[in-house]
């Protein structure tokens, strides 16, 4: 809810979404149902690569980024408008620039008018860290996140993370599920892919190595995985991101 008198009144701006821009890694942004920037704060400038925000206004995210990422958003915005649906704490790796992903949170809702017609879309995208609100929620799978961190390429098994948050195995896989909208052995996946994005920019190292170095299987398992999660194989983001 909200004083449309004061609003008008004080005519207050931007004043209020830059909030955002004071909370380190937030971005926030609202697309119309064209799926055209009209709202968004600073950082999503530096996301993009642009100085001015007027480069950014009534442009898509095809302007910006690459096809199998603009992808990717496009079929999230098209399902929410479509279906009037929200994304909810979305856990997943968003590219950071220059090659490197981060985990991040994203909420996405429809936007409605004052007649109550779906005329955009609306989000938030956040840091993930293991301080972040819903593990503080359930402090009881800190442990196991930990021990996830420390042990993915070692391919830990469930049995053992359940056993660290002295939890039965369906009731750790149930509340990690609920906690981060993802499963444990998801986020395991996505954890090693995380680690060969970085040590496909930041070495040298062949796709073999890359593969055993992250705990992968073979490098035809590291191909597929990283492909399903990336949306491009190994070799083309190395293509598109390694600095000569």
């Amino acid at each position: 809810m909200q004083d449309d008198r004061f609003f008008l009144k004080h005519n207050v701006g931007d004043n209020i979404y830059s909030i955002f821009d004071d909370l380190p890694g937030y971005t926030f942004f609202v697309k119309d149902t064209k799926l055209r920037y009209v709202l968004f704060n600073e950082r999503l400038l530096n996301l993009f690569g642009v100085e001015d925000g007027a480069q950014i206004l009534g442009k898509r995210d095809e302007d910006f980024v690459s096809p199998h990422i603009m992808e990717e958003w496009r079929k999230d915005d098209l399902h929410i408008i479509e279906t009037g649906k929200f994304i909810h704490n979305r856990v997943e790796l968003v590219p950071s620039g220059d090659g490197f992903v981060d985990w991040s949170t994203t909420n996405k809702k429809p936007l409605y008018c004052a007649r109550g017609v779906l005329c955009g879309v609306i989000g938030v995208t956040r840091p993930f860290s293991q301080s972040n609100a819903s593990l503080e929620q359930n402090s009881e799978l800190g442990a196991s996140l930990k021990l996830m961190h420390q042990s993915f390429r070692d391919n830990i098994a469930i049995t053992e993370l359940a056993a660290a948050a002295h939890l039965s195995l369906s009731s750790f896989q149930r509340k990690f599920k609920s906690c981060f909208n993802i499963s444990a052995k998801e986020y395991m996946r996505h954890l090693k892919v995380q680690e060969a994005c970085h040590k496909i920019i930041q070495t040298t190292m062949n796709f073999a190595e890359i593969s055993y170095a992250c705990g992968f299987s073979d490098q035809s398992h590291f191909s597929r995985e990283f492909t399903r999660i990336m949306k491009e194989s190994p070799s083309s983001y190395r293509s598109r991101y390694k600095k000569h």
